[in-house]
């Protein structure tokens, strides 16, 4: 605003000049320099509600193991449950990981994890933000009843080559922009592990050892034919493998998972705003366990083809989708023999079609809404089976400057997809599957409240969150890996239904300016299921943590210092405790007690970090960053394990491999 003055009173004065008369006196004044205070943050509201977090963040967060993930770090953003450090899964408002899309420009990406947890597939250098959606049932967001988050492409194209590289202690990972002309741009990014030449030693545990590698790569090329029209073609791959060799119990346990995707996306911004993307995204992940005498392999994947297109003009959009699933549940291979397995250990051929339309307008002087409505044909080519339903949604807003934005909504929603597997702790081996006659869509009623002000000239924010969601058709898996030597498989013996309720309240602070930014929310959070085989009452959700605390600030010092922290404190979560432990023909046999009814110590972790910029000028930037994980020596409950040594039982909590974390990564930017 001073600058505008400043130019308003310049042209004025060069005017008066210009226009004097022969005995006038002139009059010349000497520089002035405006300067006004930006209050910018990198975490905003997007038009469509969602929260934005723009990636320059992520260079000053501390990096675990060399490493500032983003999936990791959106687990701090408001209304998104932390986890365990082996647990990658977003819970938004309560919701089971599955209940939510993580995508690339909209496209799926299942099971977006590398490195335990500690790692997702999405290299942050290659992406410019990535966006979070808890709205419910927004029409153009995917048939899932959780929320969305979606990583966004870059859509500018440099004057001259660009890119980054960081060296960390097990890993690698650079990125290159390459414009071709004045139109085109093609970016390559790339990311490898070295983790068992330095760390080793973490990954061992008691009599265990294992290995580690991953890698992938993302190739995106843009082209803008003019300044209305441009097409992006993007492709992205990457594998994992893990091995663990138990010596004391003489059993190995292997897992290869794997994530493709391929896409093109067009967009056109005119007075008709048309997005549309064709995709190709596939997930495989093999689990094998074995020892000298026997041996199991449990293969799944899911393999998706895709079309989408909206076209919004002015408040009205609309919208289509269609996609082919190509899906095989989990399926036990036991090694030199078969198993007879069930009818659901087929392979699936399910379809997806949904259209969709949203209106929004206003009335009175404050006042706003938005009304949609999504109809879905589903269709289980394999099982004959078919379902059809219309999933409305409507949100009501009411903003003033003076007060705030209050909001409040509804929505219907469903989902046809469907998860389960042992465990999230890290390792692939949930799966999907299609719903059909014996497994009926997830379905939610959703409801929310938000509140939101700016404070002080936008220098900081407030927001209140609160959600309820009643869920049903829900299942959760009631197997261990052992069931599959035992006795027949059937995917419809080893799963319950019930159903669930969502319920909670967030409240946030935030900093948008100044040498210190960032947000601390606290999260009341409750997430409840009620199976029949539990005793029909609700039980907590295996990661419910109902209190949260989270905090999340960087610093910059001075033109070569920044410094960022993390601090997370919450509730334990649940567990099933046994009760009684003993030996049946050598073999131990345990007695548990009511589902869910324990919970591991209270969960609390502080992350710091510095970058130090050795050279930051004229477009370059290099330096060193330095990270602490868990620098408060936290012994984080992990799960509890039963384990027999010397003729004894030992149940305990099973924590990270160490206390502290420590890294050093160089990096380098043009």
């Amino acid at each position: 605003m001073r600058t505008c003055i400043f130019l308003l009173c310049s042209f004025l004065f060069h005017t008066s000049v210009l226009g004097v008369e022969k005995d006038s006196v002139a009059y010349y004044l000497d520089d002035i320099v405006v300067e006004g205070a930006i209050n910018k943050s990198s975490l905003k509201i997007a038009e469509n509600g969602a929260l934005a977090l723009e990636f320059d963040i992520m260079h000053r967060l501390p990096k675990i193991l060399g490493n500032a993930d983003p999936l990791r770090y959106s687990q701090f953003l408001p209304g998104v449950q932390t986890n365990a450090e082996y647990d990658a899964g977003l819970h938004i408002y309560g919701c089971d990981n599955s209940h939510n899309l993580v995508s690339i420009e909209g496209v799926p990406v299942y099971n977006p994890s590398h490195m335990l947890g500690l790692f997702s597939v999405f290299n942050p250098s290659h992406f410019a933000s990535m966006s979070l959606s808890t709205n419910v049932g927004a029409a153009t967001s995917a048939n899932r009843i959780g929320g969305t988050l979606s990583m966004s492409l870059r859509d500018t194209i440099p004057h001259k080559t660009t890119g980054s590289f960081d060296v960390g202690v097990i890993s690698s990972q650079g990125n290159l922009q390459l414009p071709i002309n004045a139109k085109s741009l093609l970016t390559v990014s790339f990311r490898a592990s070295y983790l068992n030449l330095l760390y080793s030693s973490f990954l061992e545990s008691d009599d265990s050892r294992s290995r580690y590698s991953f890698g992938d790569v993302n190739l995106s090329y843009l082209y803008k034919f003019n300044k209305k029209n441009s097409i992006c073609v993007d492709f992205y791959s990457g594998n994992d493998k893990l091995s663990v060799d138990d010596a004391k119990e003489n059993v190995t346990t292997g897992v290869k998972w794997g994530n493709t995707l391929a896409a093109i996306h067009w967009k056109y911004s005119g007075n008709i705003r048309i997005n549309q993307s064709l995709y190709y995204t596939g997930y495989k992940n093999n689990l094998y366990i074995g020892s000298s005498s026997a041996g199991a392999r449990l293969p799944s994947r899911i393999n998706d083809w895709g079309y989408t297109a909206d076209a919004r003009h002015k408040n009205i959009t609309v919208g289509f989708s269609f996609v082919n699933h190509h899906i095989e549940p989990q399926r036990p291979e036991l090694e030199s023999s078969s198993v007879i397995l069930g009818t659901d250990a087929k392979r699936y051929n399910t379809y997806e079609v949904s259209l969709y339309a949203q209106y929004s307008g206003n009335f009175l002087r404050h006042f706003a809404y938005e009304l949609a409505a999504k109809g879905v044909a589903y269709v289980n080519r394999t099982t004959d089976y078919r379902h059809w339903s219309v999933n409305p949604s409507a949100k009501l807003m009411y903003e003033t400057g003076r007060v705030g934005c209050f909001e409040a909504g509804y929505a219907l929603q469903r989902q046809y997809l469907l998860n389960t597997g042992f465990t999230s702790l890290g390792l692939p081996v949930e799966f999907w599957f299609s719903c059909d006659v014996d497994k009926k869509p997830y379905l939610a009623h959703s409801f929310h409240f938000a509140y939101s002000k700016s404070l002080f000239n936008n220098k900081y924010s407030v927001g209140l969150n609160l959600y309820f969601k009643r869920l049903f058709n829900q299942i959760e898996y009631n197997a261990t890996p052992l069931d599959f030597y035992n006795k027949e498989y059937s995917l419809n013996n080893v799963i319950v239904r019930g159903d669930g309720k969502n319920y909670g309240v967030n409240v946030m602070v935030k900093k948008n300016g100044g040498a210190l930014t960032g947000w601390v929310s606290y999260t009341y959070s409750r997430a409840l299921r009620r199976f029949p085989i539990y005793g029909g009452g609700y039980v907590p959700a295996n990661h419910e943590r109902i209190h949260e605390l989270n905090a999340l600030l960087t610093y910059r010092l001075n033109k070569k210092w920044d410094f960022g922290a993390v601090f997370v404190f919450a509730s334990g979560n649940p567990f099933t405790a046994p009760k009684h432990f003993y030996l049946l023909n050598g073999n131990i046999v345990s007695e548990f007690g009511a589902h869910n009814a324990n919970r591991t110590k209270p969960y609390s972790r502080l992350d710091i970090s510095a970058n130090y910029d050795i050279v930051n000028r004229n477009g370059k930037n290099m330096g060193i960053n330095i990270s602490l994980y868990n620098v408060l020596l936290s012994d984080n409950e992990i799960y509890k394990r039963l384990k027999f040594y010397e003729g004894k039982f030992y149940y305990s909590g099973f924590s990270f491999f160490v206390k502290v974390l420590p890294s050093i990564s160089f990096y380098y930017k043009f």
